[in-house]
């Protein structure tokens, strides 16, 4: 009499536990540790989910907006130069024509920092073509664009009194000069506001920001 051909299934120890509940499966030394192994594998990795889940971001955060000011301390270091070079230029030309409507030295002054900013591979859209002269008292020249109610661009002050005392004999000495300040309107650029954002719905972050810096030089 044949014997119908029976498919063999191997089972593990939990297998059998699983198919056989009602059996007991002696487990020898060698699978039970392998089990304990095993468990605290999955254990370890599932808390090792957790932290990086909690910590990232955290460390989001960090990286990005270590890139952005970093990024953004360059660009002040840029524009820095730049006011000490238009700065430098108004030191060694003269004010005579401060009186007139649009002084040739200021646009000189203007022309000295925006060519610098070029070279140093910044951005010079954010000042304006055209100059807003104000010949007295001080004799502001502005190269203003303005976004959301904020003023960006170039400022030259040709007529600014420094005062100071003269260590020599204590008296104040008054000394004309000529001050050169940049307004520039700075984007994430690495999108730290936004990651703000993200983390924290109600914190208010003004985009672009405005970097200013400026420099002053005594005039001829």
């Amino acid at each position: 009499m044949s014997t119908p051909n029976c498919k063999i299934k191997t089972l593990g120890t939990r297998g059998l536990s699983r198919d056989f509940p009602g059996l007991r499966v002696r487990r020898g030394p060698l699978s039970a540790i392998l089990l304990k192994l095993h468990t605290r594998a999955r254990e370890t990795e599932a808390a090792e989910l957790l932290e990086f889940a909690l910590a990232l971001p955290i460390i989001l955060v960090m990286v990005v907006g270590l890139l952005d000011f970093a990024h953004a301390y360059s660009l002040k270091q840029k524009l820095a130069n730049a006011a000490r070079e238009g700065a430098r230029m108004g030191g060694s030309e003269s004010v005579l024509d401060t009186t007139q409507s649009s002084p040739a030295s200021v646009q000189s002054i203007k022309d000295d920092v925006t060519t610098y900013l070029q070279n140093a591979g910044v951005d010079t859209s954010f000042i304006a073509s055209s100059m807003s002269w104000t010949p007295s008292p001080t004799s502001v020249g502005t190269y203003y664009t303005t976004s959301g109610g904020t003023n960006y661009g170039l400022k030259i002050e040709r007529n600014v009194l420094i005062t100071y005392t003269d260590p020599n004999n204590a008296t104040l000495v008054t000394v004309p000069s000529t001050r050169v300040t940049l307004y520039y309107p700075y984007d994430w650029t690495f999108g730290f506001d936004q990651v703000i954002k993200l983390l924290v719905p109600s914190a208010n972050f003004a985009d672009p920001i405005r970097i200013q810096t400026d420099a002053m030089m005594a005039n001829p």
